[in-house]
């Protein structure tokens, strides 16, 4: 498969669990990467915690196109996840989109 590298796109999605929840909201972020890794369009699909704030998680990930990434978007694992997850969060998920230009 060739890919552009114009059509890639590049995400940036933040988690803030409340600090007393961290434990039960990890849980359930950490169950979202595996399954996000086998689509085919998956190019990059990593997760950091923040070294200075233990309560916050980053998802850094890479999809082959818009539309790869919208169908990651409405899968079943996905949105059984961020249900789960809404009891533990303190702040909404913050999704950043990006395109690479250079």
């Amino acid at each position: 498969m060739t890919i552009d590298p114009q059509s890639i796109i590049y995400v940036v999605t933040d988690y803030w669990p409340w600090p007393r929840k961290v434990k039960e909201a990890k849980t359930i972020i950490y169950g979202i990467a595996p399954e996000a890794k086998k689509a085919q369009e998956c190019l990059k699909y990593e997760l950091a915690e923040n070294f200075n704030d233990r309560a916050q998680f980053t998802f850094f990930q890479a999809w082959t196109t818009e539309q790869a990434l919208e169908e990651h978007l409405k899968s079943e694992a996905l949105n059984k996840a961020n249900e789960d997850l809404r009891e533990f969060l303190e702040k909404p998920t913050e999704i950043r989109r990006y395109r690479n230009i250079a």
